[in-house]
């Protein structure tokens, strides 16, 4: 059955193809040691024995793409293969161009991969196409794509028909407005009785303000008056306090200047020292020359005497310029640490200062700015208590006296386009949930008469969301539609009414992908084969959707289906694809 024009609008446009899930990756989940499962579009199909691992695979996709609760387990870290420390699983969408349009436009690359790691600590994480995302970003990224893996609409995995007939017809609603992307139908109501309470909130807020500004306006004219001296008091003293940072780095500034300027000397000093020490190294070296010819010729005592003395003093000298020109050195080193220290202290003082505010032109010393702090500081403190809300309440009640009808009336609109607002959209989902089961149950009871049945679909209490419902009624063999329930059907008969429910609704569903996992446990051959033909139907007439389908037995499938077995070799699960 086709999308009424009127319908597919309400769910917003769509791409030219939807995503479906390529690949799923397995690493020590469950049975699974390392599998790949690969999936086409339309029918997938994984079959096998009981206990080889083939709902593990669903289980592993509705994990990977953030499910926390499962059936079978209420802690992930229990779905780690027994014997590891850690589990992977990965879900891969493609993203493939098709006719110039990407199936997921606002992802550059062909893929998009979803990626949950699960160690035995409890700790998980996600990753998205290689690289770190948190729950709440993996979330928005398949609400955009019309993904919950917790709506059993969705994904069903064992025993979830069963659940889904004894979900309350509340909730069982709130399901469907999911997987057909209506949830912002009451989510917009919400927001609009939201801002109803607070426009009615205001109303009577402005009733006591009104009355309370009649009385207080005289009493808040003399605080404002008071407050007004104050906040000049104030100002003053903030301008005194912004010069007293800035005193403080000029100061600092100064004493940087100061160590500079002797740094400088000193290294004019040493460039003498080195000079000086050059010269007197290299007359030291000549005398000791003229000292070894003098010894090696044996000359007068006299002169040789004289030489090596003039040599000693010559090297002394050299020692003492060396000594100089080292301590000179070191001074330099501990001057231009101590400037390092006063610029990182000027820096974090200017930082301060500019925070407070710009430079003065001129500057005081500190000790006097100080005292003029202190006097402002007791004009301030003479004042006594004065509330800092005087101003605004000065103006507020005076305003509320003068203004206060065209206030009142201006709030009263206010309240009627409010509560228009909150009808106006109540009725926007009203007749969106009327128009899909207008469309829907027609189908809903065509696809029962195949299993020699009939039902309909009933909105119950359109008037309150909170209380709205979605009734299922059915009838086997002739007999009438009741409302559907384990008292009145057998398990076989519930799965048949909800499963022609599901397919019913798959034109509108907003998920690229649909699971169910063994929904022929309770079925009678004849009706498993209604129920599969039903849904392979399904699929042809949705080609831009892709079904995901497990079951232990054989089904009757046609061509162009991707049938998988699934098989338990030695306690590890092994996945090969029969046919397509």
């Amino acid at each position: 059955m086709k999308q009424t024009k009127s319908t597919v609008e309400a769910l917003g446009e769509v791409t030219a193809r939807r995503t479906y899930i390529r690949e799923v990756i397995l690493e020590n989940f469950m049975s699974h040691e390392y599998s790949r499962i690969p999936l086409k579009p339309g029918i997938n199909i994984v079959t096998g024995p009981n206990g080889a691992g083939k709902s593990s695979i669903l289980l592993g996709i509705a994990v990977a793409l953030g499910q926390t609760y499962t059936e079978r387990s209420q802690k992930l870290s229990d779905l780690i293969r027994r014997g590891e420390e850690a589990a992977r699983v990965s879900v891969v969408f493609d993203n493939n161009e098709v006719d110039g349009w990407k199936p997921i436009p606002w992802i550059t690359s062909d893929q998009l991969v979803i990626t949950r790691y699960i160690k035995k600590n409890g700790d998980y994480w996600h990753y998205v196409n290689n690289r770190f995302k948190t729950k709440a970003e993996v979330d928005h990224l398949l609400h955009q794509l019309g993904i919950n893996p917790n709506n059993m609409l969705i994904i069903m995995h064992q025993n979830m028909i069963e659940q889904f007939a004894a979900k309350s017809n509340i909730e069982k609603l709130k399901m469907v407005e999911d997987a057909v992307g209506a949830s912002h139908f009451r989510r917009r109501i919400i927001e609009a009785e939201e801002k109803l309470r607070n426009v009615q909130s205001e109303a009577q807020t402005l009733k006591r303000a009104l009355e309370e500004a009649r009385a207080a306006v005289e009493y808040w004219r003399e605080e404002y008056e008071k407050l007004v001296k104050k906040k000049m008091m104030e100002e003053q003293k903030k301008k005194l306090e912004t010069e007293l940072a800035w005193s403080e780095v000029q100061e600092v500034e100064e004493d940087i200047k100061r160590l500079q300027e002797k740094v400088e000397a000193l290294k004019l000093e040493q460039v003498k020292l080195r000079g000086e020490l050059a010269y007197r190294t290299e007359e030291a070296e000549k005398l000791k020359k003229e000292v070894i010819e003098l010894f090696m010729n044996k000359n007068s005592v006299e002169e040789f005497e004289e030489r090596l003395n003039l040599m000693i003093d010559e090297y002394a000298q050299s020692a003492v310029t060396k000594y100089k020109l080292e301590l000179s050195e070191n001074t330099v080193k501990k001057l231009t640490s101590e400037i390092s220290k006063l610029e990182f202290l000027r820096n974090e003082k200017t930082a301060k200062a500019v925070s407070l505010g710009d430079r003065p032109r001129y500057v005081r010393k500190s000790l006097e700015i100080v005292e003029d702090i202190k006097t402002v500081t007791l004009k301030i403190a003479s004042l006594g208590e004065v509330s800092e809300e005087a101003e605004d309440m000065y103006l507020v009640a005076d305003a509320k006296y003068r203004e206060s009808e065209v206030k009142a009336q201006q709030v009263e609109e206010n309240l009627k386009k409010a509560l228009e607002e909150v009808e106006v959209r109540k009725e926007n989902w009203r007749n969106f949930l009327r128009k899909l089961i207008e469309d829907v149950e027609p189908r809903y009871n065509s696809i029962l008469s195949y299993a020699d049945g009939v039902g309909k679909v009933v909105l119950r209490g359109l008037e309150d969301p909170e209380k709205a419902s979605i009734e299922l009624y059915v009838g086997f063999r002739g007999a009438e539609p009741t409302l559907l329930d384990a008292h009145t059907h057998s398990g076989g008969e519930r799965i048949v009414a909800t499963l022609a429910f599901l397919l019913a609704l798959q034109n509108y569903v907003k998920s690229p992908f649909r699971a169910v996992d063994e929904f022929d446990v309770h079925l009678d051959p004849l009706n498993r084969e209604r129920m599969v033909k039903l849904m392979i139907a399904s699929a042809k007439n949705s080609p831009d959707s892709q079904y995901f389908i497990i079951t232990p037995g054989k089904l009757p499938v046609g061509d162009n289906v991707n049938i998988l077995l699934v098989q338990n070799i030695s306690g590890r699960s092994v996945v090969g694809r029969v046919s397509e």
